[in-house]
């Protein structure tokens, strides 16, 4: 199919005319009763609460939509046509609507992508995916300022309305999630399941609804880019901030053993080191991290299922791969897999920057033994955080406990 065929058949980009869809046979049958009705019961059927919302939602009133649709859900819960239409006016009181998003996947599916997850002389496939969508600048700079690793998701949600209103949306659209979409969300989402609360959303359904997956996508989208600009990429070079933090310090690390420079000078860089990657694992384990990868699962789920052309599915998908690249890199520091859908990494890049540091930390000690409880803090924190076990022989008779700072970062 045609990307002007798909647009004509089932989207219509004049004003909003893809909300009006066929009244059903059983509306038909509201509407042929209706005169047995009185005046207040015809203000709330079903057909009169939907003309209503549609009328709302066209005038840019999406509070009132959203309020008739609710109320709408509320009497029946199994009204698809009405979940449908509250997504996309949840979608609308954020900012967020699938108009150029569509498009402009299209586009890209078109166009030579040089990103490879890192910077680039072009724009970067990452960075495609997460410039179509998301909350004003104003917005996410406002959540820069926030300390989102030490945030619960339900602080967030307080905090920002707006990441409430992702979370109704996603409850509201995902019951009409295909079952393979569920299925995969179940599968790879799996320690952010209470983030999501998708047990919420049942079983799925077996038909796959185009209006869905594109409501699905732009709510996804939204929250993830929003995320992904303030917590995962701040600078937007395509590359996640704790990727590259993570190299440096193992590199610092492995080049301890060929560094000039005197004991304490060395012993000073492996505490840097220490702390950095300590800090790389603890944000991994934030629950804003996991909602962030929820939702990149999202899209993964409702693209791989979805009944898009491949015109826009191309699109999405080179995204999706170039960004899945990018956490199976940052899952080599940390055996978070079950969060990252990547469940064969171990954490084995971290553990070994850890055993490097270790060994070197043995000999330099002796030289600088004022430093002890200093770096033996350090790797306790490293070990509380990944689980490991493996310190310094000088670490060995003290019993030590994380600062208050560190601590307070990951319980």
């Amino acid at each position: 199919m045609t990307m002007n065929r798909f647009f004509r058949k089932n989207i219509s980009w004049q004003k909003n005319s893809w909300w009006k869809g066929p009244v059903s046979l059983a509306a038909a049958f509201v509407l042929l009763g209706c005169s047995a009705l009185s005046s207040s019961e015809r203000d709330k059927t079903p057909s009169r609460l939907l003309l209503e919302a549609q009328t709302a939602y066209d005038a840019g009133d999406y509070s009132k939509a959203v309020a008739l649709l609710e109320d709408l859900i509320e009497k029946d819960p199994s009204q698809v046509e009405g979940r449908i239409r509250l997504a996309f006016a949840y979608n609308g009181q954020l900012g967020i609507t699938p108009i150029e998003l569509v498009k402009s996947f299209a586009a890209s599916a078109t166009s030579s992508g040089t990103g490879s997850g890192s910077s680039s002389s072009g724009t970067s496939d990452i960075l495609k995916l997460t410039s179509k969508s998301g909350l004003p600048d104003a917005t996410v700079e406002k959540l820069q300022r926030v300390s989102l690793s030490k945030i619960t998701v339900t602080e967030l949600r307080s905090l920002f309305k707006e990441f409430e209103t992702f979370q109704k949306s996603f409850l509201t659209i995902c019951p009409l999630f295909p079952v393979s979409a569920i299925n995969s969300l179940k599968t790879n989402a799996t320690s952010a399941l209470d983030l999501l609360e998708i047990t919420k959303c049942k079983e799925g359904r077996a038909e796959v609804d185009t209006n869905v997956s594109i409501a699905a996508l732009t709510l996804a989208l939204g929250q993830f880019s929003s995320l992904y600009k303030a917590m995962l990429d701040t600078d937007g070079d395509g590359q996640f901030d704790i990727e590259k933090k993570a190299n440096a310090a193992k590199s610092d690390i492995d080049g301890i053993k060929t560094s000039s420079g005197d004991a304490l000078t060395k012993i000073n860089k492996l505490q840097l080191a220490t702390t950095a990657l300590t800090e790389v694992g603890i944000e991994l384990k934030s629950q804003v991290f996991l909602l962030a990868l929820a939702q990149f699962n999202i899209i993964s789920a409702v693209v791989d299922s979805t009944n898009l052309p491949d015109s826009i599915k191309n699109g999405i998908s080179q995204a999706v791969s170039k960004l899945t690249d990018a956490v199976a890199k940052i899952n080599s520091y940390l055996d978070a897999g079950k969060s990252t859908s990547a469940s064969t990494q171990t954490g084995a890049s971290a553990t070994q920057a850890s055993d490097t540091a270790v060994q070197e930390a043995e000999k330099i000690l002796e030289s600088v033994p004022d430093q002890v409880d200093s770096y033996c803090e350090k790797i306790y924190c490293f070990n509380q955080v990944y689980k490991t076990q493996k310190k310094p022989k000088q670490c060995t008779n003290t019993t030590y406990t994380c600062s208050t700072t560190t601590a307070s970062s990951f319980q």
